[in-house]
């Protein structure tokens, strides 16, 4: 006969199933034990006979598998962890082990939510209510942390529980997220608790970019004989329209400022006051209605 699995391992709360599977057909009673007690009995004439464990039955295997016998064990608790046996009474019998684990709950806890960058930033994970001891790992941004940079205790309780507890040591450098994640073999997946860090410049480094900001500013005052006003802004607005006229202003602009460079003297005895050659001064075209000449002395 086989019994499979040999060894099963799950969570408290889920279901465990062992199939039984004679390989003589000249049986007549399977007896099931746990830890040595008779909890369930199938009789090959009449199948699963009344039973005073209402959380356990049993299914009659596929046709593939032959003349077998699932054993379920629903909602599983701590106590029924131990050896499971098949007993084909009078022929044969096997035994497999049974484990049951504990899935407790997982915290990570910051110091605060907000640094600047450079800062040292602690954090701490509580693991509480698992069997047996869990593993413990941090992640930053999804990346594993080395052992080495953390240290773990546990301490288990009256009920065989324990608690495990981590504490971390970051030095913030962008904005991350960190994560304790705590586990036992039959769990799936690791459970998970996240804490967002959200990392900020330095003061230090706000006031060096501000005194950048003033200190050229302020070699453009000295310049142009002006002062610096620290509430200015060059940005403005970036739609189109307004583009499109702060370029046409500054064109009429620079093309009045080129047409006024008119010499301080202008001194010629062969020039008359009608001269093709006298010197011009360009304005506007509604200033220009209503100049209508201008004469260089």
């Amino acid at each position: 006969m086989k019994l499979s699995p040999e060894a099963l391992t799950v969570l408290r709360g889920t279901d465990a199933r062992f199939t039984c599977s004679p390989s003589k057909t000249k049986w007549t009673v399977m007896v099931w034990l746990l830890d040595g007690t008779a909890v369930l009995t199938i009789s090959k004439e009449f199948g699963v006979l009344p039973s005073v464990h209402p959380n356990v039955t049993a299914e009659k295997g596929s046709v593939s598998s032959g003349d077998s016998w699932v054993f379920v064990l629903k909602n599983t608790e701590r106590r029924n962890q131990g050896q499971l046996t098949c007993d084909l009474q009078g022929s044969d019998r096997r035994t497999a082990s049974l484990f049951v684990q504990e899935k407790g709950s997982v915290k990570v806890i910051g110091e605060s939510t907000l640094v600047f960058k450079g800062q040292s930033v602690l954090f701490g994970c509580h693991a509480a209510g698992w069997y047996p001891l869990p593993t413990l790992q941090w992640h930053v941004n999804n990346k594993t942390v080395s052992r080495g940079d953390y240290n773990i205790s546990s301490e288990e309780s009256e009920e065989s529980l324990f608690t495990v507890s981590s504490n971390l040591s970051v030095t913030a450098a962008k904005s991350s997220y960190v994560d304790c994640l705590a586990s036992v073999s039959a769990l799936r997946t690791p459970l998970r608790s996240s804490f967002r860090l959200t990392v900020e410049q330095s003061p230090q480094e706000a006031e060096i970019r501000f005194g950048q900001s003033v200190s050229g500013r302020s070699l453009v005052a000295e310049a142009t004989g002006g002062k610096v006003n620290l509430g200015y802004s060059s940005e403005g607005p970036t739609d189109p329209a307004y583009s499109e006229l702060n370029l046409a202003t500054r064109r009429q602009q620079q093309d009045f400022v080129s047409c006024l460079k008119v010499p301080d003297v202008v001194s010629s005895s062969s020039r008359s006051l009608h001269d093709d050659s006298q010197a011009q001064v360009c304005l506007s075209e509604e200033t220009a209605k209503n100049i209508r000449r201008i004469t260089t002395v």
